[in-house]
């Protein structure tokens, strides 16, 4: 159902982080070659439509393309838009990011930001002040979502194309296409209409205020490797991972996560080494169902959850010390 915007005037963060939506190239038509060159301050100034909707105050978090996001840029950006959240002046948090690892940060913060203030991660396909750039329309939508009532308590939400998306399932499906961030088989939850947003769905898995994740006790994360599966692989990059200090292997395997005879003995080398080892797919979408083997090599299955998501909910479980056991029921719940 349709929802009004509450009467009296919201306060919204927005924190900024780089990404094609603060980029701009040299040539209008150019689409791949640019660099961030827009603070937060100049992407508030080009869109004031914005600023009708809210009290925006913006936050330079990093600049950078999101490809160069890591474990420590994940952690440091999670505390600022906690301690933005713990402002009892903030109504919500508006995040700008790059799209090639928004899906990962989006999930990050889903699972250990303890609120029901709306946070919303954007950003753009085509850099700013390109021909037909979307990041302005996004990032206005983004802050209408973030100052409808509806939007609380559905945890951390992506907003694409007049879309919302859930965290937990949003990915980026196409390298360039300006509709590249989808919600694959599950969805969307909803859309942003008459500077509002329109919810249809939420998100049932455990999240934020739910979460049992505390960004607070974090001060590093555990090296996670992602191995991508295939006929004739090898076991040796299983060994690298595990002599290089890898704590958990994901593995990107065919259909149900099947893996080939040489990963399968990575995943004894694995157990062996007490290096935790799961089974994600590389099909894109879809459920890894548990196999009567994966007792025996201790393996984990993850689920729905995409291998790069995987990987994320594996560095906190095993930042907050969670044995296998813990660790595959927090996959069968978050």
């Amino acid at each position: 159902m349709f929802e009004e915007r509450s009467k009296s005037r919201p306060r919204v963060v927005v924190v900024g982080t780089g990404g094609t939506i603060a980029s701009s190239a040299t040539v209008s038509t150019d689409f791949h070659n640019y660099d961030v060159s827009d603070s937060i301050e100049q992407i508030l100034a080009a869109v004031p439509e914005a600023a009708e909707l809210a009290d925006l105050c913006g936050v330079q978090a990093v600049n950078i393309s999101s490809h160069r996001i890591d474990n420590s840029i994940l952690l440091s950006l999670a505390r600022r838009v906690s301690e933005a959240l713990d402002d009892p002046g903030t109504d919500g948090v508006v995040i700008t990011h790059g799209t090639d690892t928004l899906e990962e940060t989006a999930y990050f913060l889903h699972l250990v930001l303890r609120t029901t203030k709306p946070v919303v991660v954007v950003g753009a396909m085509r850099p700013a002040r390109s021909l037909s750039s979307d990041g302005a329309l996004n990032f206005f939508n983004a802050v209408a979502t973030a100052t409808t009532q509806s939007s609380r308590g559905k945890g951390v939400l992506v907003v694409a194309n007049g879309h919302i998306y859930g965290a937990r399932d949003v990915m980026k499906r196409d390298t360039s296409s300006i509709d590249a961030i989808q919600g694959s088989k599950f969805g969307i939850l909803g859309e942003v209409r008459e500077h509002a947003a329109q919810f249809f769905h939420s998100p049932v898995q455990r999240h934020t205020a739910s979460s049992e994740f505390e960004i607070n006790r974090l001060q590093e994360l555990p090296q996670v490797d992602i191995l991508f599966d295939h006929q004739a692989a090898g076991t040796h990059l299983c060994r690298a991972s595990v002599e290089a200090g890898s704590k958990a292997i994901v593995v990107a395997g065919m259909g149900n996560g099947s893996l080939s005879p040489g990963l399968r003995k990575g995943a004894a080398l694995a157990r062996d080494a007490g290096v935790i080892f799961i089974r994600a797919s590389r099909s894109g979408q879809g459920i890894v169902a548990p196999l009567h083997s994966d007792a025996e090599l201790g393996i984990i299955t993850a689920g729905s959850l995409p291998p790069q998501k995987a990987r994320i909910l594996a560095m906190l479980g095993i930042a907050h010390a969670k044995d296998i056991e813990q660790l595959q029921r927090a996959f069968d719940s978050y």
